[in-house]
């Protein structure tokens, strides 16, 4: 509570100060950089998150396709086979 209150009268004492004004008006907008970037990094990390996600659902669906076409390949050519073998 004490700390409170002396921290208060502080910054209303440089407030009041007009050799001080620029220093609080420095730190204010240095508080607004650090909000502003911490609010990108947070935004470019959620839109990496997500095309990674995008990437192996992409990996996967396409492990999945070549399994089938590889599958059905197969297939074919067991039937060719079966066919040239006389069977």
């Amino acid at each position: 509570m004490l700390l409170k209150y002396i921290v208060r009268k502080v910054v209303l004492k440089l407030l009041k100060d007009k050799r001080a004004s620029p220093l609080i008006e420095e730190g204010m907008l240095i508080g607004l950089s650090v909000i502003t970037l911490t609010i990108l990094l947070s935004i470019i990390t959620g839109i990496l998150g997500g095309l990674k996600s995008a990437y192996v659902g992409a990996e996967s669906s396409f492990n999945n396709i070549i399994e089938q076409i590889i599958g059905e390949l197969n297939k074919l050519w067991e039937y060719v086979t079966s066919i040239l073998s006389g069977g």
